[in-house]
């Protein structure tokens, strides 16, 4: 594709919210998408089978991010994290919205963005899975729960729920095809002729001019280019929004200079604030009576890796109804016996502890270094611990084996601390809050602070990250900027 030397409105990243964002601007404007990743177009027929296949987790499309013993998983494709997610849909609790929008982002109350919840609901074709096609320890772990006293509900999409167990919504097809932004947002612009998609693109950086964003510089196989732009949206994540915010010289004075990126706008609260939800993976090895169930209904049925979700509360959860996920699945393992493991993860939904993403290099083809400050605060690692504690009361001896490793009686806080994972959500490295808030980078509409033409829509503005999976409020995240940004075109 030859890109053009100027766009009317460019968006950098075509993942979970740039998708959303350009799919609907682009009913009214000129819209030029720029992604890192391939773009394998609208027919089904030209993408990878383990991209669409909606029982698994793919991996093959990876960007890289590491620190330490942890791997950071974000999809390096048109639909981003859209394209290898779980499917597991869920909104979170209406009074973390509402927190946001009394501490100075008018817009962003549950009731303001109910309907945007709707309307990504119907785009990506969201639906409940039937009954007969809930797997057989997944229905085992529903039943569990109820036995410790938790409801059986199907409310993940309901705002002012509470503490429950059930099946998500999912945003699969009933032929198991996981339906990404770039399906329900991009495609049926592409054909309009006010939508350009531009794959295997790098931004390097935003380049300013007197106070406003102008252009950007890109790496392509042909070599760097630079297009100018009206307008410029920043979707490229909650690693990749501030890497391009700080390779272009705003963010952090300090941190830019000792990266040798000369400072062009002080801007403190980019790449900070980054958070992620902690996680703790309790492991078995599957029985011999779960592995031939597990066999026999992927006769018939796609087989799911994950289905069921179970929210509960903390002593830490303040005044919300719940604080933690649980959230099984099953993997195969040849390794094993019987062929089988099963992760039972409990899932910390609202952290307190906060990290940042920072430059390695200014060139755009290093990551950044990425730091999430797991379990640096105390009731982080005391909520997870209960958490711990309730899930190993679940009554699933029927279909477990050999615990893989078994935590320790004594000394879990030290066990957690050094066996950890995370829930794959990270989140407000470039969070929204009002002008006067020295460490917010936008404004409620997504605008930059103290730069005109330039606006952030994607999981980086999340002041906290919301109590749910966040692939649901990332997509409205795309749907109310677009909304915003209609208003000021």
């Amino acid at each position: 594709m030859t890109l053009p030397d100027h766009a009317t409105i460019v968006v950098l990243g075509g993942g979970t919210a740039g998708c959303v964002v350009a799919g609907r601007l682009a009913r009214h404007h000129d819209v030029l998408v720029l992604e890192a990743g391939p773009d394998y177009g609208p027919e089904r027929a030209s993408w990878p089978a383990e991209l669409l296949d909606a029982s698994t987790l793919p991996t093959t499309h990876d960007w890289g991010y590491r620190e330490g013993r942890l791997t950071f998983d974000r999809c390096r494709v048109i639909g981003g994290c859209s394209t290898h997610n779980g499917c597991t849909q869920s909104v979170g609790w209406a009074g973390d919205y509402d927190a946001w929008a009394a501490s100075g982002s008018p817009g962003w109350d549950a009731a303001s963005l109910a309907p945007y919840f709707r309307d990504v609901e119907r785009t990506l074709r969201f639906r409940r899975y039937g009954e007969d096609e809930i797997q057989p320890f997944q229905r085992a772990f529903i039943g569990a729960a109820e036995k410790l006293g938790v409801q059986a509900r199907d409310d993940l999409d309901d705002l002012r729920a509470g503490a429950s167990v059930g099946c998500a919504p999912v945003n699969v097809t009933p032929g198991g095809v996981r339906v990404n932004t770039a399906f329900g947002y991009l495609d049926p612009m592409r054909g309009s002729g006010n939508l350009t998609v531009a794959g295997g693109v790098t931004v390097d950086r935003v380049v300013l001019d007197g106070g406003r964003a102008v252009a950007v510089d890109v790496l392509t196989d042909d070599g760097a280019r630079r297009i100018a732009a009206d307008l410029i949206v920043v979707a490229a994540g909650a690693y990749g929004t501030p890497e391009i915010l700080l390779r272009s010289g705003i963010g952090p004075a300090d941190h830019l200079g000792e990266t040798g990126v000369p400072v062009l706008h002080h801007l403190p609260g980019v790449g900070a604030n980054l958070h992620d939800q902690p996680a703790v993976n309790l492991q078995y090895a599957a029985s011999a009576a779960l592995a031939a169930d597990l066999e026999a209904f992927a006769e018939t049925r796609m087989l799911p890796d994950e289905q069921a979700l179970a929210k509960l509360r903390s002593p830490y959860a303040g005044n919300a109804p719940y604080d933690l996920h649980v959230y099984p699945w099953t993997e195969r393992d040849a390794t094993l016996e019987h062929g089988w493991r099963i992760v039972v993860p409990v899932g910390l939904l609202r952290p307190k502890s906060r990290g940042t993403v920072r430059l390695r290099s200014a060139d755009p083809t290093v990551r950044a270094a990425v730091d999430h400050a797991f379990l640096t605060h105390p009731d982080d690692l005391a909520a997870l611990a209960h958490g711990v504690s309730r899930a190993q009361e679940l009554d699933l001896a029927h279909y477990l084996s050999a615990e893989l490793p078994a935590p320790p009686v004594d000394g879990l806080p030290d066990w957690i601390r050094a066996t950890h994972q995370h829930y794959w959500h990270p989140a407000g490295s470039c969070r929204m809050g009002p002008v006067d808030d020295p460490d917010a980078v936008v404004d409620h509409t997504g605008k930059v602070h103290g730069l005109e033409g330039l606006h952030i829509a994607d999981a980086s503005v999340f002041p906290d990250i919301p109590r749910g999976t966040p692939a649901h409020p990332t997509a409205v995240v795309g749907e109310r900027m677009a909304s915003f940004l209609e208003e000021l075109l």
